[in-house]
Formats: structure tokens, C-alpha cells, sequence
């Protein structure tokens, strides 16, 4: 009797359905990796163009600031001569500066409206300001005119732009570990002072190098040159409000070197008895030749300093021109009066120029 042999066990086969599941969980899991790589790589070119964003809108802001800064001070110089307006100049600057880096959440909290969008209008005001505040001049003197004119004027424009570049940087990403913290608080402050202070002083070169070569190139030119690229910056509904003093500034301020407004000027000056020939900014200073038609002189001067003069024709009954100067000359011949008695210093009342 035949053995029955015993039948082979079939071999395992994998079920078609389970291995084309397990390939398309391998595909999935590959594009999951490569969406994960470039969601980071993406997260990561995010960030660094936020924080090259953040640094550009600080750089611009301080860069506008310095530059109106160096502005503001030249534009006082022909009323007040140059070194009275530089006097007090670097305190305004410096307490605008404190003052908006220290006051800048509060402006963020409190105020209603972007303190970014008052910029374009503190700049458009800044011009009809200065040509009212002019006209007391002799009044508040040489001390405290450039005072009273910039911390109405300039410190407002400087302590919003410092306030909102406190505002920006503080959304800059400083990673210096527990050890340097302190680093993440102080740098930006010492960053925006060190290179607002370099931005004013290559600025101040560059202008008194360049300063009366076109009309955009004069004091009032470079205002109204940066208010329109404050509006740029921070464009908004709100330049509605600007509008009154950018036209003043174009009808009314005759410190723009045009015909128009040296007519206008002329008018005004007429009502003194004088008459204004020429006037040219440059590198020298803000110079201007004008004639007193009452007495009959004719002077240049240059900012706050008289240069020279001349008598006319008409006054001095002489075919030539005489030098005011000559009057100086006379005055100061009173050194050589001597008195019977010496009169002290103190007690002296004679004049000498």
C-alpha cells in the first residue's frame, strides 16, 4: 500500500492591496519631509526679510531725521547767525532723541492713529512756522531765538522719528543667549545713535559742500525735498491735514529763491525803505544784497555777518562810491580822545564797534 505523501504548505503572498499601500504611505511620508523642508526654508527666508524690513524702515527714519537736522540748523543761521544757531542745537537734538526712544510705548498705546502718519504732516508745518517765529526774532534775540525756533519746530519731527524707530526695532529679533541679554536691550538704542549721529555728520559735509547749486538745493528747497519723502514713507489719509502749510510754504513763504517771491519780498520791504537786489545761497552762507533807499547805502551781507557797503552817488555828492566803513573808522578814533581826567572802564558810555 502506497504512502500518501503529505501536500506543501503554500507559500505566504503579500496581498497586492497591502503593497501598494505601503508604497504610497512611503511617497506620502517623502512629501511630507519635503513640505516640512520648505515650509522651513521658507519660515527662515520669512524671517530674515522681516528683520532686513524692520532694519531698512529704522535706517530711513533716522537717516530723514539727521539730515532735517543739519537742515534746521542752516535754515536759523541768516536770522541768527551761525553760532548762535549751533549753540544749543546738539541739546535739542540729544533730549528729542531721549525723549522719543523713552516715550515710545506710551505714544503706541495712547495715541489713536499711527505716530508714524504724523510725520509727513509735523514736516509740512515745519516751514510756516519758522517764517512766523522769524518775524519775532529781535525779540526773543540770539540766545533763545534758535531755542524757542527748534524745540517748536524741529524737536517734534525728531521725537516722533526716534519714537517710532524705538517702535520698529523693538520687533527685531536678538538672539544673544542668557549670558548677553542685556545685549538685546541696550544695542539698538547705541546702533540708532551712533549711526544717526554718522548719517548727520556725512550729511553736514555733503551739504555745505553742495548747498545753493539748484533750488532744491537751498534751506527751503531740502525742506520741502524731505517732507515729500516723509509722505512717502508714511503715506496715509491723514496728509489732508498738511495741506495748509504746504501752501503757505509755496504762496506765501517769500524765503523761496523765485521772481514771485522776491517781489513779494521787495513789497514788504518797501514799507522800511529797502530794497533787496540779490540773494544767493552758498557754501559761504546765505548772501544778499539789499540797498536802504531812506539814506542811501548799499551792503552785502552774508547769514548774520555784514560783509561790506557802499554809499551812493546821490548821498555822498561825489562821482565815486564811498565805503561805509569809513563810520567805523570814526568811531573808533574815540581811543585816541584824550581827558584832562581818565574816565574808569566801568564808568565809560562811548560806543566802539
Amino acid at each position: 500500500m502506497a504512502k500518501s505523501t503529505p501536500a506543501k504548505a503554500p507559500k505566504s503572498v503579500i496581498p497586492q492591496s497591502k503593497q501598494v499601500k505601503s508604497e504610497e504611505q512611503l511617497k506620502f511620508e517623502r512629501d511630507l519631509k519635503a513640505l516640512a523642508a520648505k515650509a522651513k526654508e521658507q519660515t527662515t527666508s520669512r524671517w530674515a526679510i522681516n528683520q532686513a524690513w524692520i532694519i531698512t524702515q529704522s535706517a530711513i527714519l533716522l537717516c530723514l531725521a539727521a539730515v532735517y537736522a543739519n537742515v534746521s540748523r542752516l535754515t536759523l543761521s541768516p536770522v541768527y547767525g551761525g553760532i548762535p544757531s549751533s549753540i544749543y542745537h546738539d541739546k535739542v537734538v540729544i533730549t528729542a532723541m531721549f525723549l522719543g526712544w523713552s516715550c515710545n510705548l506710551y505714544l503706541k498705546r495712547y495715541i489713536p492713529v499711527n505716530p508714524k502718519l504724523l510725520l509727513p504732516i509735523v514736516a509740512a508745518y515745519i516751514p510756516a512756522v519758522q517764517f512766523f517765529l522769524f518775524k519775532y526774532s529781535g525779540t526773543l534775540g540770539g540766545k533763545w531765538g534758535p531755542v524757542v525756533t527748534e524745540a517748536i519746530t524741529l524737536f517734534p519731527l525728531l521725537f516722533l522719528s526716534v519714537a517710532n524707530t524705538g517702535t520698529l526695532l523693538e520687533d527685531l529679533d536678538l538672539k544673544t543667549g542668557r549670558r548677553f541679554a542685556f545685549l538685546s536691550d541696550a544695542l539698538p538704542g547705541i546702533s540708532s545713535f551712533i549711526f544717526f549721529k554718522s548719517v548727520e555728520y556725512l550729511s553736514d559735509t555733503f551739504i555745505s559742500r553742495t548747498i545753493g547749486q539748484s533750488l532744491i538745493q537751498t534751506r527751503l528747497g531740502m525742506q520741502v525735498v524731505l517732507q515729500g519723502l516723509y509722505t512717502i514713507f508714511a503715506p496715509s489719509r491723514l496728509l489732508a491735514l498738511a495741506i495748509p502749510g504746504l501752501l503757505h510754504t509755496a504762496i506765501y513763504n517769500t524765503h523761496i529763491q523765485t521772481p514771485y517771491h522776491t517781489n513779494m519780498l521787495n513789497a514788504t520791504m518797501a514799507k522800511s525803505e529797502w530794497l533787496l537786489h540779490e540773494r544767493k545761497e552758498s557754501i559761504t552762507g546765505y548772501v544778499a544784497i539789499a540797498e536802504n533807499l531812506d539814506r542811501g547805502f548799499r551792503v552785502m551781507r552774508c547769514d548774520h555777518s555784514l560783509l561790506g557797503g557802499e554809499w551812493q552817488p546821490s548821498v555822498t555828492k561825489s562821482p565815486k562810491k564811498e565805503t561805509i566803513y569809513g563810520i567805523f573808522v570814526l568811531l573808533e578814533a574815540i581811543r585816541l580822545i584824550e581827558r584832562p581826567e581818565p574816565v574808569a572802564d566801568k564808568d565809560a558810555k562811548a560806543l566802539v564797534v
